[in-house]
């Protein structure tokens, strides 16, 4: 790819886009956020996302040909290739050729489509707590799982461009019902959601009053509630059970975990690390080499990774 001035990176989700203009070297020159709206017609909506990513470089005194690739990420199955959201249920996308529909408004930039996971994943191999690591995943631990695995500094996307979806792993036969269709999800046990609606299930009464959501039960638990504690030991139990089955398969040498949930250090990560050598095949897990990580980018790190696609993908 030729050398850029800028890049641009813009993080379509559910219910806001990040938009974000950055220097060649990562640095962020500018960032602005607009919500999304569902009831737009798609051709209105990368309107809308367009003219926002012009107006934020007429900010910076940026002209837009000094902006010479364009990133995109969403919450579904991309088509990295071809530039196709295969599936997006947040957006209610299927088959949209938004690669298409972006060039038609930016002529001369180059642009890529990715799954917002792998965006973040990317992020912060390149440029947060995944630096160094060749070999490495970020798990996104929040309402759902999400994931986004690395192999030898490249994306992995699979031949049907859904690796890393780790949340719908079953980890339970015949275990509970899944959004997705299937029953036993490790994201129904492990999830923000999935922390809640057990707890809902097993102690509602000492919920009543408090903000809905994990983060409640997290809050019982600091105050000493030990069913609390119980539930958030055994969702970490079924966290490192998915994790050591993904390190045995794909031998990754490091976990990155971000999200809402990862900000839990003595509740997650640190029992985390444990259970997954705990679960984990002795061949690996004897060396003691898996280094389980909290991610430093946040909330930013799926349009970060999109404004820096092509030194992930090799496309």
């Amino acid at each position: 790819m030729k050398q850029c001035k800028y890049n641009a990176g813009i993080d379509i989700g559910g219910t806001k886009v990040n938009i974000g203009i950055f220097h060649k070297t990562g640095a962020i020159v500018d960032k602005v956020k607009i919500a999304s709206q569902q009831s737009e017609d798609i051709e209105t909506f990368i309107d809308r996302v367009g003219s926002e990513l012009k107006r934020l470089a007429q900010k910076c005194s940026i002209h837009i040909d000094e902006i010479d690739f364009i990133g995109i990420g969403v919450p579904g199955t991309v088509d990295m290739r071809h530039g196709i959201v295969e599936y997006c249920p947040n957006l209610f996308w299927d088959m949209i050729p938004l690669k298409e529909y972006f060039q038609t408004i930016f002529l001369k930039q180059e642009i890529m489509v990715i799954q917002d996971s792998w965006a973040g994943a990317l992020a912060e191999h390149e440029f947060g707590a995944g630096i160094g690591y060749a070999d490495m995943a970020c798990i996104t631990l929040g309402t759902g799982i999400g994931g986004g695995i690395i192999v030898n500094n490249r994306i992995f996307a699979g031949a049907m461009h859904c690796a890393g979806e780790i949340g719908h792993i079953i980890i339970e036969k015949d275990g509970r019902s899944c959004n997705c269709g299937n029953r036993g999800c490790l994201e129904k046990y492990a999830s923000g959601n999935g922390i809640y609606d057990q707890a809902m299930e097993l102690f509602p009464e000492r919920l009543e009053g408090m903000r809905d959501g994990a983060e409640s039960v997290f809050e019982l638990a600091y105050q000493g509630y030990e069913p609390a504690l119980e539930l958030i030991e055994q969702s970490v139990q079924m966290l490192a059970m998915g994790l050591a089955n993904l390190v045995g398969i794909l031998s990754t040498e490091a976990i990155i975990i971000s999200g809402g949930l990862c900000e839990h250090e003595e509740l997650i990560l640190k029992p985390l690390q444990k259970y997954i050598l705990e679960y984990g095949y002795h061949s690996w897990t004897r060396q003691n080499r898996l280094a389980v990580k909290q991610a430093k980018l946040g909330s930013d790190a799926p349009m970060i990774g999109a404004a820096f696609l092509y030194k992930g993908t090799g496309i």
